[in-house]
């Protein structure tokens, strides 16, 4: 949970750089509109050389200006701040930077912003340390059996719990035995960083765990499906001991064959990059998070690229794991039709064949028996995290 003077520190680092991002757009599309009317002109140098030279002062007042205000609070931490007084920050709620690293996390990262969310695994909305005593108290395991929820992209631990604060987690600690964690990360990095992470994670905290962890249940709820498979395919090349713990990959709305929502903004970005007066707008559109474009074709590994790039167009397979079992799961908001409209509507962001694994081409399908697969209808995306009869079917597959 970030304090208030992360989340001041943070706000101004932003704030600097969205000012000088800005900057940046306008006077790339002031530069568009003038260099070709400045050629022509008598004074046109002298003009540009002025326009150039207001916009680096602007520039060097943005920095002025973030630099004075990171520097305030580090001094205001260092000589003002009563020791033991900097709690968590009362009335922000954490879904605001949970979206905000969805947005943005591969830059939060890459600036050191404090606002970043860094990897870890939680229990009541608190995130655990992992070791014997700490997982001993808080993750019992009691019949070693272990279930870890995976949110999706712009979302966090807490945002499981439906309208009487239970979850799917506590639900299946309640039914079946075994304790319940959840995941959270930074949905802004690219999936496949999530998921290399999230599998050495999981080995420390079995390495970690006084009790011997025989059965383990992923469930990823939309990317949080694809940072499953990637931490599969991980541990398949990385021989991490858990993937033979493994005996159910529930994946649940999860785009496997992408969004089309982000396929939109990949085209606007390409409209706006080729006229010369919007370039400067395509920029902007371009910074958009590295997990957000990994979400146009579903890519949850190292080794994908754009498909117009790759000469086999089949996607990464679903990873095999001996003794355990992949299920899909999709939504559609269509109460009883099964009509191509409605499988394309889908659950409001991923359209049924996506969430299925299941392309025209059976090559770039993914390969799973169809009892493996199921669609709720009359449902949206949200409701998969939290639906009873989603519930129902992840309770039988589970206890599979």
């Amino acid at each position: 949970m970030k304090s208030r003077l992360d989340f001041l520190r943070g706000t101004a680092q932003l704030a600097g750089e969205g000012f000088l991002g800005a900057l940046d757009v306008v006077e790339g599309m002031h530069q568009a509109v003038l260099n070709p009317f400045a050629r022509l002109l008598p004074f046109g140098q002298l003009l540009t050389r002025t326009t150039d030279f207001v916009y680096a002062r602007l520039r060097e007042v943005g920095h002025v200006a973030s630099s004075a205000a990171i520097g305030s609070l580090g001094l205001y931490e260092r000589y003002l701040l009563p020791r033991g007084e900097d709690d968590a920050l009362p009335g922000v709620s954490s879904a605001w930077i949970s979206a905000l690293n969805g947005a943005v996390g591969d830059h939060l990262e890459a600036t050191r912003n404090p606002l970043a969310v860094s990897l870890a695994f939680c229990r009541n909305g608190h995130a655990l340390t992992l070791d014997a005593a700490t997982l001993a108290r808080e993750l019992p395991c009691a019949n070693g059996t272990l279930y870890v929820l995976v949110h999706g992209l712009g979302l966090n631990d807490s945002q499981w719990e439906d309208r009487d604060g239970e979850d799917f987690g506590t639900r299946l600690e309640r039914d079946l035995g075994g304790s319940a964690v959840r995941l959270r990360y930074n949905s802004g990095r690219r999936i496949s960083t999530n998921g290399r992470e999230f599998a050495r994670a999981l080995q420390t905290l079995l390495d970690s765990h006084p009790r011997a962890i025989e059965r383990i249940v992923l469930i990823g709820h939309s990317m949080g499906g694809l940072v499953c498979r990637s931490a599969c395919s991980h541990a398949a090349r990385a021989a991490l001991p858990w993937r033979e713990r493994l005996v159910a990959a529930v994946c649940l709305g999860s785009p496997h064959l992408g969004a089309p929502l982000e396929r939109i903004g990949g085209r606007l970005s390409a409209a706006l990059e080729a006229v010369p007066y919007t370039r400067a707008l395509a920029k902007l559109t371009e910074r958009r998070s590295a997990g957000v474009k990994d979400l146009r074709h579903g890519w949850c590994s190292d080794r994908d690229r754009p498909r117009a790039r790759r000469d086999d167009t089949a996607i990464e397979p679903l990873p095999p794991i001996p003794g355990a079992r992949w299920y899909l799961a999709a939504a559609t908001l269509a109460g009883s039709s099964d009509g191509t409209r409605a499988r394309w509507i889908g659950d409001g962001l991923v359209p049924v064949p996506s969430a299925l694994g299941q392309h025209a081409d059976p090559h770039q399908s993914l390969q799973l028996p169809a009892e493996r697969r199921h669609v709720f209808r009359g449902l949206g995306h949200m409701d998969l995290m939290n639906h009873p009869r989603v519930y129902e079917r992840l309770r039988e597959w589970a206890a599979d």
